[in-house]
């Protein structure tokens, strides 16, 4: 301890002379031009880098399946895992609770990878906002398979409110003519039934789109490149039933599809799945509710569970290269359609766009013009926006796609 204090403190006891009768002095450097007498601060290390720990891979553990004794292998943290063997699922609930999940299904898959290509080759070039000739001019840069666990939330979401809506009309008439605002109480009530899908895993971010499929998130994402008027293009998932066409979990199945390798092991378990399901249904109802009137006061929302499921989702997760930037596109490979996707909007849907705004400003102008007597600056004004909108599709006809 004393030798901690004294290298901490550097006090040193004098050295002694003539067996320790008088002290030496030690010589005194006097500073010059200002310098310091304070010592000098010695340099300090810096703190070593665990580079194992740094590097560290997640840990492994094995059990053994409860219905077939096969070896179950998983990372720290996964706590949904499935036997690549029988099929069987095991849930770690907590420490030593190790239970079997009963309520497991498969949405079982339909297409492979050319298949998979080809539905996003025909949802390229539908829409209005969409080139026609898309997808001859992409390159297909990426095609994953994936088996995704999500426990689905079946219930019931009721919700009541109240608030105020504000309202006008007209009294009097002639000169004494007038609008008057007034507000009115108003109520009302909604319900829905769901099959609210819960990503069991932690990670949301670690596949693209595997949130994009929850009710009412935007799901279809239009590139507009450095156009201003981004009117449109985009879409919300619908709330549709995630259980149409489920089958009993089977190994089987995936094998036949050459899918079998690409199951991913869920990590949240069934009561924080249905907790946030709950939560996410309640967070939508608020939205939902909040725009039957100017201003809502109340919101009460209850949400009946009828019971979670875990189900397997078979997709194809793709990436597209087209003019120099990459896309993706979410195939599902059981319902054989676009769960969610990005996609540049073609030139003749920015160009329509740009000649009604245009032209509907050129209107306006013109009214404005037959109207004021002898004014002449409307009708320059429709003109020039009426030929911007001219020239603008003249443009767009030289213009590459």
């Amino acid at each position: 301890m004393f030798e901690a204090l004294n290298h901490v403190g550097e006090n040193k006891m004098p050295e002694e002379k003539n067996g320790g009768s008088e002290p030496v002095e030690e010589p005194v450097d006097i500073p010059q031009n200002g310098e310091s007498t304070e010592p000098a601060e010695e340099p300090v290390e810096a703190p070593a880098v665990n580079t194992a720990a740094r590097d560290s891979k997640p840990e492994i553990h094995e059990i053994s399946c409860d219905n077939c004794g096969a070896p179950l292998t998983y990372m720290e943290g996964e706590a949904v895992i499935t036997c690549a063997y029988c099929g069987t699922t095991t849930m770690l609930a907590g420490y030593d609770n190790i239970v079997i999940v009963e309520s497991h299904y498969l949405l079982p898959p339909k297409v492979g990878r050319d298949e998979a290509i080809g539905i996003a080759s025909g949802w390229l070039k539908k829409g209005f906002y969409k080139s026609k000739d898309l997808p001859n001019k992409v390159t297909w840069r990426k095609t994953e398979a994936r088996v995704l666990p999500y426990w689905i939330v079946r219930c019931t979401g009721s919700t009541r409110w109240s608030g105020m809506q504000k309202r006008t009309k007209t009294v009097g008439s002639g000169k004494n003519k007038a609008t008057k605002t007034f507000w009115e109480p108003v109520s009302g009530n909604f319900t829905e039934d769901y099959t609210w899908p819960v990503y069991a895993r932690e990670d949301t971010s670690e596949f693209w789109g595997i949130r994009n499929i929850e009710p009412g998130k935007q799901c279809v994402f239009p590139d507009w490149g450095k156009f201003i008027f981004r009117l449109g293009g985009s879409k919300r998932a619908p709330n549709k039933n995630l259980l149409e066409g489920k089958m009993d979990f089977s190994i089987d199945e995936l094998k036949k599809a050459n899918m079998h390798e690409h199951i991913i092991n869920g990590q949240i378990i069934q009561e924080r799945a249905e907790s946030s399901g709950r939560n996410r249904i309640i967070e939508l109802h608020q939205e939902k509710a909040e725009t039957k009137a100017t201003q809502v006061t109340d919101i009460d929302t209850t949400i009946d569970v009828q019971g979670v499921d875990l189900v397997y989702l078979p997709i194809w997760e793709l990436v597209y290269n087209y003019a120099g930037r990459d896309y993706n596109v979410l195939v599902d490979a059981c319902r054989q359609e676009v769960l969610s996707g990005e996609a540049p909007v073609g030139k003749w849907a920015k160009a329509t766009i740009f000649d009604i705004i245009f032209l509907f400003i050129a209107v306006i102008f013109a009214v404005i013009g037959g109207v004021s007597e002898g004014a002449a600056w409307p009708w320059i004004a429709a003109g020039v926006f009426g030929g911007s909108a001219i020239a603008y599709s003249v443009w767009t006809a030289t213009m590459k796609e």
